[in-house]
């Protein structure tokens, strides 16, 4: 299935959206990358089976500040060490303070996932900021929800 995934990426001149462009067409499942907006700020690519956050992570490493602006709703799923409640309290806490976040609960035979669904979540910050506040948090899966 085809996403289509917009981002905004620090681009000042035309070599940075040049390295931009690059980065983005190489990652896997991409079948279309553009620029758009006034202020050509805004990336759009388009893929089938693109991981947004693996294309996010190096746009931020090799072009600079990078955000998503819009991508479906996203079902996020992350293993976050817990031993205990008020570890869980703490972790549906930080993952509910995001932005774009619509549900917050716990799974897994351990309860040590957290699934956080929501329009517009960066998936890396929420996970950096689990690791930060919560403890060792690995980012399990990101999926697009499909409409009903």
């Amino acid at each position: 299935m085809k996403q289509k995934i917009v981002m905004q990426v620090h681009m000042n001149c035309q070599k940075c959206r040049t390295k931009a462009l690059k980065v983005a067409a190489s990652a896997n499942g991409v079948d279309f990358v553009g620029i758009e907006g006034d202020e050509k700020k805004n990336m759009v690519v388009i893929g089938d089976g693109v991981d947004p956050v693996k294309l996010t992570n190096s746009l931020r490493k090799k072009v600079g500040q990078t955000n998503i602006i819009s991508l479906a709703e996203q079902k996020i799923v992350m293993k976050v060490q817990m031993k205990c409640d008020k570890c869980r309290a703490k972790a549906l806490t930080v993952a509910s303070g995001t932005n774009g976040v619509d549900f917050v609960g716990i799974e897994g035979k351990e309860k040590d996932e957290v699934v956080v669904i929501g329009d517009n979540v960066d998936a890396a910050k929420l996970t950096g900021s689990m690791r930060k506040k919560v403890g060792h948090t690995d980012l399990i899966m990101v999926a697009e929800l499909k409409p009903k």
